[in-house]
């Protein structure tokens, strides 16, 4: 995209904003996991990476290690179409295990998640040995993952990223009014 993707433009707000607008109607517990400064005009504590360069899996590490909850609803911020009935599922489902994701065609949604506080002495040993992919996260780890794709309120495009301008014109008669 050329900048940051969660301070892009999506209708009347960023990406960031229409992800926390969602986010607030099951949580005043937020918290952003970035590295650039200009986030903390949305007034939500905001954390850098703990183990710089290591992606995705370095942002939820640093997520879990910051968050002062043992269970946690972790969003990418590209991800605007996300509803409170994928929220709400996650959370009713997510009791006893490590981490429950969402799940759509069949593929994981890693930054559609819950991620217990458990999770994080595996992660750092895997983000210190340079292993990233999440599947490598998951193993060994009480791990479940839930499909929207038949409940009559899914929609189907709930799981979209917005990765490049282009993305954001294409999916503007989506967005929140």
């Amino acid at each position: 995209m050329k900048m940051d993707k969660g301070l892009a433009l999506f209708g009347r707000n960023t990406l960031v904003e229409q992800v926390i607008d969602s986010v607030k109607e099951i949580t005043d517990h937020i918290i952003i996991i970035t590295n650039n400064e200009a986030y903390r005009q949305f007034g939500y504590s905001c954390f850098g990476d703990e183990i710089k360069e290591k992606g995705p899996l370095g942002g939820i590490y640093t997520g879990l290690v910051n968050s002062t909850t043992q269970k946690n609803l972790v969003v990418g911020c590209d991800m605007p179409f996300l509803s409170l009935n994928i929220f709400r599922s996650l959370i009713d489902q997510c009791h006893g295990l490590d981490a429950l994701l969402a799940e759509h065609k069949g593929k994981a949604e890693p930054l559609c998640a819950i991620y217990d506080r458990n999770c994080i002495p595996s992660l750092k040993i895997l983000l210190e040995q340079g292993r990233l992919k999440i599947t490598d996260a998951l193993a060994g780890l009480k791990t479940s993952f839930i499909s929207f794709d038949n409940k009559d309120w899914f929609k189907g495009y709930e799981f979209t990223n917005m990765n490049s301008p282009e993305d954001l014109l294409n999916f503007d008669k989506y967005k929140a009014s």
